[in-house]
């Protein structure tokens, strides 16, 4: 049976830091685990809520009405198979980096450092240095709430660029098959530590956040450069709102510099894109997803300042 937690402190759990009161955590060992806490949310009138390492989530503050359901171990598996891994999505990304790398294997060195699991990676499409997840992916498999497994191959997961299928389905991402190509260990590990040091110099680290807030968009990066270009020369860096500030370091990140709150959060990002119209006529997307007090789940960008905030 699923371990359950009661009243969970969201502004201890979150990667930001920040939020109010979950009613429940579930830990989910198996599919018969989530087909289980699907139930028991339906039961008990509960939005259960998938998460990895919520490095993207911003929690509603107050009471949550939701059920954070946590994948253990048990969903870390992994199987090499020549140039190909098959991995379980619970996995983190810096360890899945490591294993490639020790294995002589080429293509995830951009995903090192990156504070996710590999199914929290998959759901966003996330990576860097120009770089996706999915460009290494041969299949997803996951199940539905029914418990049926699906498998997925690449070109029907709808991969775009920070998005997938799976920010649509009501799905749990179990495992991802991979196909790297073989390399020289030393050369990737050398390529693994450049990365490192170049993140370790370019983004903040002391305080939390959500990593990257806002996606850069081929057409505006070629246009104006990257968000946090855009949203430095406009002078934001430092820009503070209750306990949430624009790091002085990277524009891009938006830091918990001491008891912020949702709010401060949205207010900033409203802040920033109401003058990036005004100025350049467009607005830029968020990869921070708010997780409002029933479970909805609503990108940044398209949150108002009182859209059910506390």
């Amino acid at each position: 049976m699923f371990k359950v937690i009661d009243n969970v402190d969201l502004s201890k759990y979150s990667n930001w830091k920040i939020g109010g009161v979950a009613k429940k955590l579930i830990y989910i060992n198996d599919v018969d685990d989530y087909k289980k806490a699907v139930f028991f949310c339906e039961k008990y009138k509960l939005s259960p809520v998938i998460v990895g390492n919520t490095t993207n989530l911003l929690f509603d503050n107050g009471y949550l009405d939701i059920a954070l359901l946590k994948l253990t171990d048990r969903f870390s598996s992994i199987r090499i198979d020549d140039n190909q891994i098959t991995v379980g999505s619970n996995i983190e990304c810096h360890r899945l980096s490591r294993l490639a790398q020790v294995n002589g294997l080429k293509g995830l060195e951009h995903i090192v450092g990156i504070p996710a699991t590999l199914g929290g990676l998959v759901y966003m499409n996330g990576g860097s240095k120009r770089t996706t997840i999915s460009s290494s992916i041969i299949s997803v498999t996951s199940v539905d709430s029914n418990g049926q497994e699906i498998v997925r191959e690449a070109n029907e997961c709808s991969f775009e660029y920070r998005k997938s299928i799976f920010q649509e389905k009501k799905e749990l991402i179990t495992s991802v098959k991979l196909s790297l190509s073989k390399g020289s260990s030393s050369k990737i590990r050398r390529e693994c530590l450049s990365i490192l040091r170049d993140r370790r110099k370019k983004f903040p680290r002391k305080l939390p956040s959500c990593g990257s807030l806002f996606v850069s968009e081929p057409s505006m990066y070629n246009e104006f450069g990257p968000p946090g270009k855009i949203i430095e020369s406009l002078g934001f860096k430092g820009s503070k709102i209750g306990g949430a500030m624009v790091s002085p370091i990277h524009a891009n990140f938006i830091v918990n510099f001491g008891g912020a709150v949702a709010s401060d959060v949205v207010k900033l990002v409203n802040q920033i894109n109401e003058r990036i119209h005004s100025e350049h006529g467009f607005t830029l997307k968020s990869e921070g997803v708010f997780v409002s007090s029933k479970g909805e789940l609503i990108r940044l960008d398209d949150l108002s300042d009182e859209n059910s905030l506390i």
